[in-house]
C-alpha cells in the first residue's frame, strides 16, 4: 500500500512552534474612573471586544518593538528578533503590520535563510490581505526561479515548499481558486526543483476537482455498517481525510464536532476517511481498525468513519489525496464545491452550502 504523509505546511508550523512564537500575555486595561474593575463591563460581548482590542494593540506594539530591535542588533540576535516578529505576524494575522520589517530583512544579505523565507511569506501574505494576487504570484515566481541576473533563489527547497503551501492555503481559504491554480501551474513548469513540482502537481489535481462530481465512496464503517456517499445526496457532505498520527487532524476534531452540532439538522453530514494504514511505518494494515475504533471512542467522535483501503476502496487515490489534512465539501447535488477549508472559512463554506446565506463571504 502506498504511503501518505502530513502536509509540508507543518514544517513551517513546527518551525514556528519550536521557537515559541505564541503571542504575549495581555495587559489588563486600566479601569474606568469611578467604575470598579470587576464590574466595568455590561455584557460578555463588551468584555470580549475590549480584550480583543487590547490583545491586538499589544501585539502591534510587540511587532514594532521587535522590528526596532532587529534594526539595531546584528547576527544571530537580529535573526532571533526577526523570527519572533515574523512568527507573531503570521500566527496572529498581522502581516501588514510587519511588512516594512520584512522588506528590510529581505534586503539584508546577512540574514539567515530561514528568516528570509519567513520575511518572504509575511510580505506575500500582506499582499494577499490587500487582494494584490498578481503580486503574490510574482513573489512566488521569485522564490522558485532564478532572478533577472541568473541568481538562484536563496532559500532551500523545504522552506520554499512550506512557504508555497502557506500561500496556497491562504488563497484557497479566501476562495481565490483560480489564483491558487495559477500558483500551482507556476510551480509545475520546467526548471522548478522536482520536489516542489511534484507537490504542486498533486495540489493542482485536487483543485481541478472543484465543480465536478465527487468520486464514489462505498465502504463499511468502523462499526460494520454499509456506507455510501450516494445515500447522502440531497445533503451537504464534508469528506474529511484524517489519521490518528496526524497532529492537525486530531486538533481539528473539536471544530468538526461543533460544525456537526450546529449544522447537522440543516443538512450537514461529516464522512471521515481514516488513512492510518497508509503510514509508512504500518506493517499490518488490518491492525488499524481496532486502533482507530479505540481512538474514536476515546475522543467521542460521533460522525461516520470508514478506513481507506486498496483498489476500489482507495478513496485517497480517487480524491487525489497525497497529504493530510485534506477535505472536500460536497454539495447537495453531489458536486465538490470547496476544498481544503478549515476554521472560520470552513464554517462559511458549510453555512453557504446548507443555505445560511447570511454566513457566506461578503454577506
Amino acid at each position: 500500500m502506498r504511503a501518505i504523509r502530513v502536509s509540508p505546511i507543518l514544517a513551517l508550523g513546527m518551525f514556528m512552534l519550536s521557537r515559541e512564537f505564541a503571542g504575549p500575555a495581555v495587559a489588563q486595561e486600566a479601569p474606568q474612573a469611578g467604575v470598579p474593575a470587576s464590574g466595568r463591563f455590561a455584557s460578555l460581548d463588551e468584555l470580549e471586544a475590549s480584550y480583543r482590542r487590547q490583545r491586538h494593540d499589544l501585539e502591534c506594539r510587540h511587532i514594532a518593538d521587535l522590528a526596532a530591535l532587529a534594526g539595531k542588533v546584528r547576527g544571530a540576535e537580529a535573526d532571533a528578533a526577526y523570527r519572533q516578529l515574523f512568527g507573531l505576524a503570521i500566527t496572529q494575522g498581522l502581516c501588514r503590520e510587519a511588512e516594512a520589517a520584512a522588506a528590510r530583512c529581505r534586503s539584508n544579505d546577512a540574514a539567515g535563510r530561514d528568516v528570509r523565507a519567513l520575511a518572504a511569506l509575511v510580505r506575500s501574505l500582506a499582499r494577499a490581505d490587500r487582494g494584490e494576487h498578481d503580486r503574490v504570484l510574482d513573489d512566488w515566481n521569485g522564490m522558485i526561479r532564478p532572478d533577472a541576473h541568473g541568481r538562484e533563489p536563496d532559500i532551500d527547497v523545504d522552506l520554499t515548499l512550506a512557504v508555497g503551501e502557506s500561500l496556497l492555503q491562504r488563497l484557497i481559504r479566501d476562495g481565490r481558486y483560480e489564483v491558487a491554480r495559477n500558483l500551482c501551474r507556476m510551480a509545475c513548469e520546467p526548471g522548478v526543483p522536482p520536489l516542489i513540482r511534484g507537490h504542486f502537481e498533486d495540489r493542482s489535481a485536487r483543485l481541478d476537482r472543484l465543480g465536478k462530481p465527487a468520486p464514489a465512496i462505498v465502504a463499511t464503517d468502523v462499526d460494520g455498517k454499509p456506507v455510501s456517499l450516494a445515500e447522502f445526496k440531497g445533503r451537504v457532505v464534508l469528506v474529511e481525510f484524517w489519521a490518528t498520527w496526524c497532529p492537525p487532524c486530531v486538533a481539528a476534531i473539536p471544530g468538526l464536532e461543533e460544525l456537526e452540532r450546529k449544522y447537522h439538522d440543516r443538512g450537514l453530514v461529516i464522512l471521515g476517511i481514516n488513512v492510518d494504514a497508509m503510514h509508512e511505518d504500518v506493517k499490518d494494515p488490518k491492525a488499524a481498525m481496532s486502533a482507530v475504533r479505540r481512538f474514536l471512542v476515546r475522543h467521542r467522535v460521533t460522525w461516520t468513519n470508514v478506513l481507506n483501503g486498496e483498489g476500489a476502496a482507495d478513496f485517497a487515490k480517487a480524491y487525489g489525496v497525497e497529504e493530510i489534512p485534506a477535505n472536500f465539501l460536497v454539495g447537495r447535488d453531489g458536486q465538490i464545491i470547496a476544498v481544503e477549508q478549515s476554521g472560520e472559512a470552513l464554517e462559511r463554506a458549510v453555512a453557504g452550502a446548507v443555505g445560511d446565506r447570511a454566513a457566506e463571504p461578503g454577506k
